[in-house]
């Protein structure tokens, strides 16, 4: 059909009020005036163009590593898609986070988003999965983390560390590691620490914790930022959780409840390795009480000279 164009002339408070009209209508001023003349003529308008969708907006993948708390009804695939625009990425942050099974993630729960760079599909491609929310989510157990078998160390990583996670922890400010603090737990239940630990609103973690039969089992990954310490300072620093490792162990902290041997002997493992791996310096390993020394008064009654003597003696081997 051939169309014709036209020009008309009319004032410029009528036409500005025309055009506010228009856009409220959502219409435009040639629109008004097509109508117009399909009136004048006895005929129907065309109908309006239907507008072209909007192509979606494509998520820009993270370029450094962020972290992402857990909504209600995400899964992995989800999450990969809303932070990569691909469900098949969920392998990356199964990865970065050591999550056994993909299908076991938790309202609250805070994962580690690695940038793509460098990541690559692993060496026999799986399904997009589809895993559902579970109905009572409990926290995964991950595989080991990176350094269980670092080649070279004198002290290797305790073995059968269970990694029971906590969502309290974030960023160290400037990645480093350089001391630990020894911590008591002043209850008497490795189970209800692990629960405490848990709950968002305890506010509270450490990156391990050592029971009376020396086990061992950790929170949070030794390169974030648990939160142990609160305030604190020692030589002039402050703020031990942002460059210290954080290790509790199962005790009433009243002078009286003993630590046994076993508890000794998996610090000496636990710690010896840490400071192996960090280059840590045996002075460098603290009591609470030393860092808080006006607050805290744990680890009680535990021998943290012991510890050191031991700790530099199997470095020094």
């Amino acid at each position: 059909m051939a169309k014709k164009t036209i020009g008309i002339e009319i004032d410029d408070a009528i036409f500005t009020k025309a055009k506010a009209k228009a856009a409220a209508d959502d219409k435009t001023i040639n629109r008004i005036v097509v109508e117009a003349l399909y009136a004048y003529v006895g005929e129907t308008p065309p109908p309006l163009p239907k507008p072209e969708p909007e192509p979606p907006a494509q998520p820009v993948p993270p370029k450094k590593s962020t972290i992402y708390v857990v909504q209600s009804g995400d899964t992995l695939g989800a999450i990969a898609k809303k932070m990569y625009g691909t469900p098949t990425k969920y392998y990356v942050i199964q990865k970065a986070n050591n999550l056994s099974d993909p299908g076991k993630i938790w309202v609250g729960q805070k994962l580690v988003i690695p940038p793509l760079d460098g990541a690559t599909q692993p060496a026999t491609s799986a399904p997009t999965p589809q895993p559902t929310p579970q109905p009572t989510p409990t926290p995964p157990t991950p595989a080991p983390q990176p350094g269980t078998d670092e080649p070279g160390l004198k002290n290797p990583r305790p073995a059968d560390i269970e990694f029971v996670g906590s969502p309290n922890f974030n960023r160290r400010p400037d990645g480093e590691i350089s001391a630990i603090v020894m911590h008591a737990t002043a209850n008497g239940s490795l189970e209800r620490l692990i629960d405490w630990f848990n709950k968002p609103t305890a506010q509270v973690s450490a990156h391990y914790t050592i029971g009376k039969d020396g086990t061992i089992v950790q929170h949070v990954r030794d390169e974030f930022r648990a939160w142990h310490a609160g305030k604190s300072e020692w030589n002039g620093r402050k703020d031990l959780n942002s460059w210290s490792i954080g290790i509790e162990q199962v005790n009433w902290n009243n002078g009286e409840d003993p630590f046994p041997e076993a508890q000794y002997e998996a610090a000496f493992d636990l710690v010896a390795y840490l400071c192996e791996k960090y280059a840590i310096d045996p002075d460098m390993i603290l009591a609470h009480y030393d860092v808080s020394p006006n607050r805290k008064t744990d680890p009680k009654g535990y021998d943290m000279q012991r510890l050191r003597d031991t700790v530099r003696l199997r470095l020094q081997k």
